[in-house]
């Protein structure tokens, strides 16, 4: 029979895995300072100007991007401090506050909220009018199933528990578009839709036959024992640590089922479906196009990917009422609405931002984590406890207490090691990267290892390479267009000459947003955005060790950049000489904006940590190094099982009592 944490696993996974972690690019005619931080210093837009500089906040006074956020030398005191704005740490004070009535501090590095999915300002100039103009981008995600109708994914779900879920209007579509071997003579285009047999009976009986589709059936039918009666129980009744079946008791009867299948198949991966012993995959075709919607989704191969994760996606894409989500106004609506949700009533809780966090202390006799210590040297005392939103090998260096950190890690000193990575870097600069289809052997399971040294030797996936652009729409007819592409630059199964090349290659899959197609209002007029990028498909280590202000580190960014381009021409051949603002982001990029170290996508399916808690009651984690991992909706129900795990089981008893009387869950 299967431990509570593999049931809590599988609810966890089928719960959350209802989007693909796809980034968004939103652009709106805004004025200056409409963002927390933003300035009226502007200067002429230069060709020099990328995704590594931000003229609205790097000019502001600070000689970093973790400056002191101007509150002043007062020390702080919440009941419960929070590292880290991301998704999972404001869900977490959002409930906490609004829920529980408990003070949160979040104390937050970037100028901005939302981590991975934050919106930021940009200026350009207006194409018709030659004004200068502040461009609204957001980087979340515009692959989103779950928001406006039922069943609520776990982001909707806290939205509607805090009372904003009315805020946020999400506009449903269809699908999107494929586009393969793009600019080619062997360009290949068709159209993702989601609902019950479209998929079937479209591409899948064109591309894969009756093999396919005779496969495809009996993956569903097999697959859904991953699912049903997960769905049935909310994201407020998971919780992390020793009393997470508390809760769950409300919905003994969807536990059933749960229950005979086994942690093997709760807590893994989609290996026994793609190559047995539960199913095989024989099909080529759709065993490509599994892979990349795997990919998607973990930044890894379909064997590699989360099976209650590929099982929920596979069920929810193709079920009746079916759509794709996105929000209007771009995700920043959707951030705005969570900083809200912390922030409102009279308990006083904030979202500070420019406020990186040097330490997480505890108490003298170091039984207790009672708050942080922040890099302008201020402290936060926290009578309750911390939630640490940082990414899982950065907590190791946030423990100020030694002893402590020997606690925390089955009372060794944790190890300092070189992280494992999924991508092979080849010595010969003329070959691909090569993705790890089998797991690299972890180092904690040859020498031992607690906690920490489980967060410093999990695998990262690879880094992101970006390509944002505002255009000069004159002339272009938006409603033939669609409002999502995945470009595969060399065909859904990689190249053909290439042994080692798959969905998953080196900026094979190409991720395409073009969200005016959906909301108007996110361009002035005459204009549109459009977001291009490659998502954990660029390795780190290309760029390892580069100065950002070096020529090497341009002409690396222009070179590597080149197939994103393609990507867009592929839908507006033109988009060079429509361009208004330009900029390409690195991993490097996404290292400094984020502090996602190796500017990793996160991490690896079989490193996620079962759930956030930690020897201490006083320590949660959360973010999308526990699992249920990457993705908007996993790291909002890791931010609601890190809350509830900070009150009393019987409150959150309590709490789930008032929300179904409200008919909210």
């Amino acid at each position: 029979m299967p431990s509570t944490a593999a049931v809590l696993l599988l609810v966890a996974a089928t719960a959350a895995n209802t989007s693909s972690p796809v980034t968004a690019f939103s652009l709106s005619h805004s004025p200056i300072g409409h963002r927390p931080g933003a300035t009226a210093f502007l200067r002429a837009i230069t060709a020099d100007d990328d995704g590594d500089y931000n003229e609205l906040y790097d000019n502001d006074g600070s000689s970093n991007l973790a400056g002191d956020n101007g509150s002043g030398s007062s020390d702080d005191e919440v009941d419960i401090a929070i590292v880290g704005a991301g998704i999972g740490g404001l869900c977490a004070g959002a409930i906490l506050n609004t829920l529980y009535g408990k003070k949160v501090g979040i104390y937050e590095s970037h100028y901005l909220p939302g981590g991975c999915a934050h919106a930021f300002d940009r200026v350009g100039k207006n194409a018709q009018t030659g004004e200068r103009t502040v461009f609204t981008f957001d980087s979340g995600p515009t692959i989103v199933l779950g928001c406006s109708a039922k069943p609520y994914n776990p982001l909707r779900q806290v939205l509607n528990a805090i009372g904003r879920g009315d805020e946020v209007q999400w506009l449903r579509y269809d699908g999107w578009g494929m586009i393969e071997h793009p600019c080619e003579e062997k360009e290949l285009r068709w159209k993702v839709e989601l609902g019950p047999d479209v998929f079937e009976q479209g591409p899948l009986a064109e591309f894969g036959g009756t093999e396919a589709q005779r496969e495809f059936r009996e993956l569903q039918d097999i697959t859904i024992e991953l699912v049903s009666g997960a769905v049935a129980i909310p994201a407020m009744a998971m919780r992390a640590g020793p009393a997470a079946l508390i809760p769950l008791l409300r919905y003994f009867k969807e536990l059933v089922g749960l229950i005979k299948l086994g942690p093997d198949l709760t807590t893994g991966t989609f290996a026994p479906y793609m190559d047995g012993p539960r199913f095989v995959v024989k099909n080529q075709w759709l065993r490509d196009w599994l892979d990349a919607l795997a990919f998607s989704l973990s930044g890894l191969p379909a064997s590699r990917t989360s099976a209650a994760a590929m099982a929920y996606v596979i069920y929810d894409m193709h079920r009746s009422g079916a759509a794709l989500d996105y929000p209007q106004g771009g995700l920043g609506s959707v951030i705005d609405s969570l900083v809200k949700g912390v922030e409102q009533g009279n308990k006083g809780s904030k979202v500070n931002l420019r406020s990186h966090v040097d330490s997480i202390d505890t108490s003298d006799d170091g039984t207790r984590f009672v708050g942080l210590t922040l890099k302008n040297g201020k402290t936060v005392k926290a009578k309750e406890g911390v939630i640490c939103n940082a990414p899982v090998w950065s907590i190791v260096d946030l423990i100020s207490n030694p002893e402590t950190k020997r606690a925390l890690n089955d009372m060794m000193v944790p190890r300092e090691v070189e992280n494992r990575q999924s991508w092979i870097i080849p010595e010969d600069p003329d070959k691909r990267s090569v993705i790890q289809t089998v797991r690299p052997k972890p180092r904690t399971s040859e020498e031992g290892g607690g906690l920490l040294s489980k967060c410093n030797d999990s695998e990262m996936t690879g880094s992101f390479l970006h390509l944002h652009l505002a255009l000069d729409a004159t002339g272009l007819d938006l409603d033939t267009m669609e409002a999502h592409y995945t470009v595969m630059a060399r065909g859904l199964g990689g190249d053909e000459d290439d042994d080692t090349d798959t969905a998953c290659g080196e900026l094979n899959m190409i991720a395409l947003s073009n969200p005016c197609v959906l909301d108007r209002t996110l361009a002035p007029d005459g204009h549109i955005v459009v977001h291009a990028y490659g998502a954990g498909n660029e390795p780190y280590d290309i760029w390892k060790g580069l100065d950002r202000k070096s020529d090497e580190y341009k002409r690396l960014k222009e070179e590597r950049s080149q197939v994103l381009w393609r990507a867009v021409e592929s839908v507006i051949p033109d988009a060079r000489q429509r361009v208004v603002l330009d900029m390409v982001g690195s991993p490097l990029t996404h290292e400094r904006f984020l502090r996602r170290p190796k500017g990793t996508y996160g991490a690896a399916t079989e490193d996620y940590l079962k759930d956030g808690s930690t020897p201490f009651d006083s320590l949660v984690f959360c973010g999308d190094g526990i699992f249920p991992g990457i993705g908007v909706p996993a790291v909002a129900l890791s931010g609601a099982s890190a809350a509830n795990a900070m009150v009393n089981p019987l409150k959150q008893w309590f709490c789930l009592d008032n929300l179904k009387q409200k008919n909210l869950i």
